[in-house]
């Protein structure tokens, strides 16, 4: 199409040259033009870029000659353009070219197919190196492409194929780029017959995230509880590969907005009230934290392994609680001790200060008063402080929850230090 225009660009520059020329006494300010298909199937997208084509030629033609020379010429000029357009509008036949003189001077011009027609056209996107379901996502944000790959393509001539098929790599490489500036498109028009297929193969640039690390914790239910979460979880944080790390950065309100989706509809989370919160920090291994704290209750069964203790050194303890309020938590507990095997059961008390908990429990079986001060730093780390009034005896702990079912807690009591290790079902 290039080597056409150019061809005919030079031949109306030829003519131009022994064109009359006088001074501009009454000069031409602006060119419109207008193309229209007499068949009325040429779509709007097609038509514009013809216009445009045409536009630059008629203005290098007209814009700034006197209108009373352009008019005393008018003929010629029609038939340039009609030349011209001829040569540049491959696929078309230009029919009739009016021309309105004036200030704005305005070109319109009638133009035909040669033959036959694209009559129907099959739009086939693709996203390359993406799951499935985050294609869809990645679609939704270019909700018109199909539509404007039909409308530029459908009633084309099918002589036109070669250059109607540039117009559409333009337009859908600039419609990707917009909406998705982390990809790039590949696109090839097919013709077969009087029927097009499009295929558009939309694919990542930059740096990709090849990894997804994740974690689902609680502090105050029970991990088993999200076992079917955790599954579900896994497979929508894994859709996550093969994504530029870019778009997640620019895209974090978004990502996060589907995933927790993803876990608000889990049962578990709606049969406790549990309003899931979520970290993602993206990078070639990207990290995606989610915390599912119910405001209502805290419940969690814990299993002691104490490496370094004499005796009694496997126990486990449930607890139950409620939230009176935010901060206010009544509770429940029952505990357990092996070798010798003993049982206790403490009614309680715990206020929640920021990051600091205050509790106070009442040993029932050992008739003991329990004073506890717990301090988390992090997701990972706390230290506790407890008094027991029976025996005068105070406990220290200082623990790192190394993933959802498992803690390791460095304890000092009775004038002895030891290593725990904690079970979190």
């Amino acid at each position: 199409m290039r080597m056409k225009w150019q061809h005919g660009f030079l031949g109306f520059i030829f003519i131009l040259m022994f064109l009359p020329t006088v001074a501009l006494a009454a000069p031409i300010e602006h060119v419109q033009v207008n193309i229209q298909d007499s068949a009325h199937c040429a779509g709007k997208i097609l038509l514009n870029r013809m216009t445009s084509s045409i536009q630059v030629v008629a203005e290098q033609l007209l814009l700034e000659r006197e209108i009373k020379q352009i008019s005393a010429s008018q003929a010629d000029y029609a038939d340039l353009l009609q030349e011209v357009a001829d040569r540049v509008l491959t696929g078309y036949q230009v029919e009739k070219v009016d021309l309105i003189i004036g200030p704005t001077t305005k070109v319109s011009i009638l133009l035909s197919p040669w033959g036959k027609v694209i009559e129907n056209v099959q739009v086939d996107i693709r996203f390359s190196d993406v799951d499935d379901h985050m294609a869809a996502e990645l679609l939704k944000k270019m909700p018109q492409l199909q539509t404007k790959i039909k409308g530029a393509v459908l009633g084309a001539s099918v002589d036109a194929t070669d250059w109607a098929g540039g117009i559409l790599r333009q337009m859908i490489r600039a419609e990707v780029v917009e909406a998705l500036p982390n990809f790039k498109a590949a696109v090839d028009l097919i013709r077969q017959g009087d029927n097009a297929v499009v295929q558009v193969v939309v694919y990542p640039v930059g740096k990709l995230v090849q990894n997804v690390h994740w974690e689902i914790m609680s502090d105050n239910m029970p991990n088993i509880l999200f076992l079917e979460t955790n599954k579900v979880f896994t497979q929508e944080v894994n859709n996550l590969r093969g994504l530029p790390v870019q778009y997640i950065s620019d895209n974090i309100a978004d990502v996060q907005r589907r995933l927790l989706d993803v876990l608000k509809e889990q049962k578990a989370i709606r049969l406790y009230g549990i309003d899931p919160t979520l970290t993602i920090i993206p990078g070639t291994d990207t990290l995606v934290k989610a915390r599912l704290d119910s405001p209502r209750y805290k419940v969690w069964f814990e299993g002691y392994s104490d490496i370094g203790r004499d005796g009694q050194n496997i126990s486990g303890v449930a607890h139950i609680g409620k939230y009176m309020s935010g901060v206010d938590e009544i509770f429940a507990e029952a505990s357990v001790t092996f070798n010798p095997m003993e049982w206790e059961v403490a009614p309680g008390y715990m206020r929640k200060i920021g990051h600091l908990s205050l509790g106070y429990a009442r040993r029932i079986s050992d008739e003991e008063n329990n004073y506890r001060l717990e301090y988390k730093f992090s997701s990972r780390w706390k230290i506790r402080a407890e008094h027991f009034s029976g025996s005068a005896n105070n406990e220290f702990g200082l623990r790192y929850r190394i993933h959802e079912f498992l803690s390791a807690e460095y304890v000092y009591a009775k004038d002895k230090a030891y290593l725990r290790l904690v079970g979190n079902l």
